[in-house]
């Protein structure tokens, strides 16, 4: 993420806001309220639909959506911004974050410490983490996954990266672990795709048939 945010007030005027956009080469910027806290975030398009607004009307194409016009009208940021903010806490991962920019149809999240600003995470920041080298997702897999996780037996684990693809060769007790290594892989920053070739001693996913189990 970003962590030196540029942000406006609510009634930061609209000229203004379209400065900062333009002189610091961002396209949004988070709105705090009179308390400081996050209001809101004001975009490019969000800018962008006066001038639409006035094509339209110059052309006699009337716009019936009240938000929309709203926004066309709007001469501060409060009035300009899209709230509330999406927000993600300091801690979510790349991929959740992914995830949530995907749902929501938007290309940056403000990020949070409880209700104090700490950053913005935008598309493009999300996709540096897959030009990690593969020495540093190694290292991520072996202490977030291997050390944390598979402390049972963790040298039993054999980790090998490749263009961002992970390797898991190897054997383990239990066939659970197999399942859990592979999901907690996937979950790691950088990592582009899982080939799980663990095998397992014991099968304890599978119920033996005319068991009874309580």
């Amino acid at each position: 993420m970003t962590r030196d945010v540029v942000t406006v007030n609510e009634d930061t005027p609209f000229k203004a806001v379209a400065a900062v956009l333009a002189e610091q080469h961002i396209s949004a910027v988070p709105v705090r309220s009179a308390y400081g806290a996050v209001a809101g975030i004001v975009s490019e398009t969000d800018l962008l639909r006066k001038e639409e607004f006035q094509r339209s009307t110059r052309l006699g194409m009337p716009w019936s959506h009240r938000k929309t016009r709203s926004k066309a009208n709007a001469q501060t940021a409060g009035a300009l911004m899209t709230s509330p903010a999406v927000t993600v806490e300091g801690g979510c991962t790349l991929d959740e974050a992914a995830r949530l920019m995907a749902a929501r149809g938007i290309t940056r999240l403000v990020v949070t410490d409880g209700d104090e600003l700490i950053g913005i995470v935008s598309r493009s920041d999300l996709l540096r983490a897959f030009l990690a080298p593969d020495k540093e997702i190694l290292a991520r897999v072996r202490r977030d996954v291997v050390d944390r996780n598979l402390w049972d037996d963790p040298m039993a684990v054999e980790v090998s990266v490749l263009e961002g693809v992970v390797t898991l060769t190897g054997q383990v007790e239990k066939r659970s672990t197999v399942t859990l290594a592979e999901e907690l892989v996937r979950g790691v920053d950088g990592v582009v795709a899982t080939n799980n070739e663990l095998t397992w001693m014991v099968d304890d996913m599978t119920r033996a048939p005319g068991a009874i189990y309580y």
